[in-house]
């Protein structure tokens, strides 16, 4: 297995990491949601409406712009309310529980092995589990009427205080499997496996003792973003406005094989609740689309701030708004302190618990533990000042200073000629984070995705 070393990047010196991957049920929610906002672009179709009662499978709504793809329901109870935002459009789908055991009549495959592509394109779409494919470029839900060049599977999670993907599907190893050649079926030039140089991964590439014929695999080793889908991408199979290619998270393998294999829709989710304002982390087991006041005890205290993902690139999930959900693909639950103040002398303090990537902070010799991380931006905007931080933490072959000056200016034709298409926010999360500027640098970078993608 061939291994590639990511020289360039940052491993953030953030406390409140797993201090046991030993796995934990919690209780099952009493809500669930599927939320429309998380899917890039989609023009919603409802498919059920409030009151209606559903069972695991039932189908919720569609995109109308690829209508064979079926958003269906997490949990068999009612659909309690559809949450609506400006111009009505659809912000949450909010299922009340009575069970996770009742599941709907789902189109299957009846042997996956001589299963034809058509075959598991047809069951995969009807039964809520596509979305779990995402395509480059626009880093968008994959369109069920096209064929990728290769498909990315994303075996590695390098994100702050991420656990391993391999812990994730740690007893499913039959059903990753499944999933890895039912993926086979669905690209043109098979599966790549990228996965951690600190981690052996051949028993799950393998089938009766052979390696799953289609599939390629690839180490990697080094700093943040080491083991994001956009840096593999990159190295391994890039694309372009008419080359498209697709990447799922490990744990979703496993939820496509498992289907494929067993003919039911997983609804269980593994995810590790960790961060600074943690008052113990845990790895836990939890359904898909959780309301977050789930991880309500995990807390330290009251003013916190709780995102459906990591500190670099998920969003807040705040409990008893319409986006106080578990999102979709996300692999944890952050807790940040959400009451920033002012500090006295700011950045010059001879003593203080803030970190940086230069030396500005006497802090950055501490020990990690003893920093202190919250929601303060340290700062209000201000004028992009290139200081050569982004260059240290890119290591694909992207210029980011151009790159991000073009998005600034709305350059569309200089941004596409720099590397726009292959990216997606995650990827330059580092960036926005190091930035002394407080440039919105991944709000920008969507904002001219849309738009490339609008205008073709």
């Amino acid at each position: 297995m061939s291994l590639i070393r990511i020289q360039r990047g940052l491993d953030l010196p953030v406390p409140g990491a797993l201090e046991s991957a030993e796995l934990q049920a919690l209780p099952d929610p009493g809500r669930v949601a599927l939320l429309p906002p998380e899917s890039w672009g989609m023009k919603v179709q409802m498919l059920a409406q409030e009151g209606d009662r559903v069972q695991v499978g039932t189908p919720l709504y569609c995109d109308r712009r690829d209508p064979a793809v079926i958003y269906t329901s997490p949990a068999a109870g009612v659909v309690e309310s559809v949450e609506r935002g400006a111009k009505r459009a659809v912000l949450a789908v909010i299922v009340r529980v009575e069970n996770f055991e009742e599941q709907a009549e789902l189109l299957s495959v009846a042997d996956l092995a001589s299963a034809s592509r058509e075959d598991v394109l047809g069951a995969l779409a009807g039964s809520g589990l596509w979305p779990a494919l995402r395509r480059r470029p626009y880093d968008c839900v994959a369109r069920s009427d096209e064929r990728p060049r290769s498909i990315f599977v994303t075996a590695i999670d390098t994100e702050p205080l991420a656990i391993s993907p391999r812990e994730a599907v740690r007893g499913r190893e039959e059903f990753f499997r499944a999933g890895l050649q039912a993926l086979v079926k669905l690209s043109e030039r098979g599966v790549w496996l990228c996965t951690s140089a600190e981690e052996d991964w051949s028993e799950l590439r393998s089938a009766g003792g052979k390696p799953i014929e289609g599939v390629q695999a690839r180490m990697f080793r080094g700093p943040h973003p080491a083991g994001l889908a956009g840096t593999h991408i990159h190295l391994l199979d890039p694309v372009g406005a008419k080359r498209c290619v697709w990447h799922v998270a490990a744990q979703d393998v496993a939820d496509i094989g498992e289907f494929l294999s067993a003919g039911r829709v997983p609804t269980k989710r593994r995810v590790a609740v960790v961060g600074p304002a943690a008052a113990k982390r845990a790895f836990v087991e939890t359904r898909r689309g959780a309301e977050t006041t789930s991880f309500a005890p995990f807390s330290a205290a009251s003013n916190v701030r709780l995102i459906s993902g990591s500190l670099l690139s998920g969003r807040t999930a705040t409990p008893g708004t319409p986006a106080g959900f578990l999102g979709r693909w996300d692999r944890m639950v952050t807790m940040l302190a959400d009451d920033p103040q002012r500090e006295l002398l700011g950045w010059s303090v001879p003593i203080g618990k803030r970190w940086s990537i230069t030396n500005v902070y006497p802090a950055k010799f501490l020990r990690a533990k003893s920093l202190h991380y919250d929601t303060d931006l340290n700062g209000s905007p201000r004028a992009i000042v290139p200081i050569g931080v982004w260059e240290r933490v890119m290591p694909l072959d992207v210029l980011p200073t151009q790159l991000i000056k073009a998005l600034a200016s709305d350059e569309l034709e200089d941004a596409e000629k720099l590397g726009a298409l292959e990216l997606a926010e995650e990827d330059l999360a580092l960036c926005e984070y190091v930035d002394q500027s407080k440039t919105p640098i991944t709000a920008m970078l969507r904002a001219m995705l849309t738009r490339m993608e609008k205008e073709g």
